[in-house]
């Protein structure tokens, strides 16, 4: 499978069970749970015909994008349409709630995500089509192992971003950043490519402590102008923490340094299989 294709079926999947797991915390009842169980029945149709919906080609995946926001938005109509028939037949005024203040707004969202991340991604990730290549796992090429774990990182901190509508804070910065960088990665990749990755290694590590300094510098700003909001709302009495995390490392910089520790390892451990 596609990877881009992948990663929209398992983030839908959990925006699935996100929107479950919201509307079995509300308490429905009589004629607005009989709605809520249509919904339900909506939202999970959805996910599976787009899950069914197929990538053949790179060139396929500007198509798929839009077949699945489009079969978003269809389905949203349905619903609404669904509901506004429920109304005028019972005399309520039910809405479409959960399902289109978050599920369908959730969906939307995060194609649009996965759809520009594909756009600035470099030719060499976009063209795997065996998703079980796309690992964090030293039986894969290098680029492909430090490609998916700070894919990892911009998807997951979209996700939370979108399903929480939290502030997104600095990460716009951090995403440019790791986009920049897994870039560079693809640029290196192919004069290492039919060599063992030890020989390669000195250049990587060298590209990802680049890559730490500039997340440094971006999490030093970060912290200083949160610990400039903490002191004037601590002598205006207020005590309110603008960020909630005024000192350590980020999450990105811990995922780098992971990666520094991990690529080191790779490298005393030889294999021919991949570099």
């Amino acid at each position: 499978m596609w990877i881009f294709k992948d990663i929209t079926d398992r983030y839908f999947k959990k925006i699935l069970d996100s929107y479950q797991l919201q509307a079995d915390e509300k308490t429905y009842k009589g004629k607005e749970a009989e709605l809520l169980i249509q919904r339900n029945e909506f939202a999970r149709c959805l996910i599976k015909t787009i899950s069914l919906m197929e990538v053949k080609t790179q060139e396929d995946y500007a198509n798929y994008f839009k077949r699945v926001s489009d079969e978003v938005n269809s389905a949203l109509q349905a619903a609404k349409n669904a509901v506004k028939e429920y109304n005028e037949e019972h005399n309520t005024d039910f809405t479409t709630d959960l399902y289109e203040g978050f599920f369908t707004y959730s969906l939307s969202n995060f194609i649009e995500v996965v759809s520009d991340l594909f756009q600035k991604s470099p030719s060499i990730i976009t063209h795997i089509m065996d998703e079980s290549l796309f690992c964090n796992s030293r039986n894969v090429p290098w680029v492909y192992q430090l490609s998916f774990v700070f894919y990892d990182y911009i998807l997951d901190k979209e996700y939370e971003f979108i399903t929480t509508k939290s502030s997104r804070d600095i990460f716009d910065a951090k995403k440019q950043l790791v986009l920049k960088y897994i870039q560079k990665a693809a640029d290196l990749y192919p004069r290492y490519e039919k060599e063992d990755f030890s020989d390669c290694h000195e250049m990587v590590n060298i590209l990802l402590l680049s890559m730490r300094s500039e997340e440094n510098n971006l999490q030093k700003r970060r912290n200083q102008d949160s610990s400039t909001s903490y002191m004037y709302s601590y002598f205006t009495q207020t005590l309110y923490n603008a960020s909630g995390k005024l000192i350590g490392k980020g999450q990105l910089g811990q995922k780098i340094d992971l990666l520094i520790e991990e690529f080191n390892e790779r490298a005393m451990n030889k294999g021919p299989l991949y570099t």
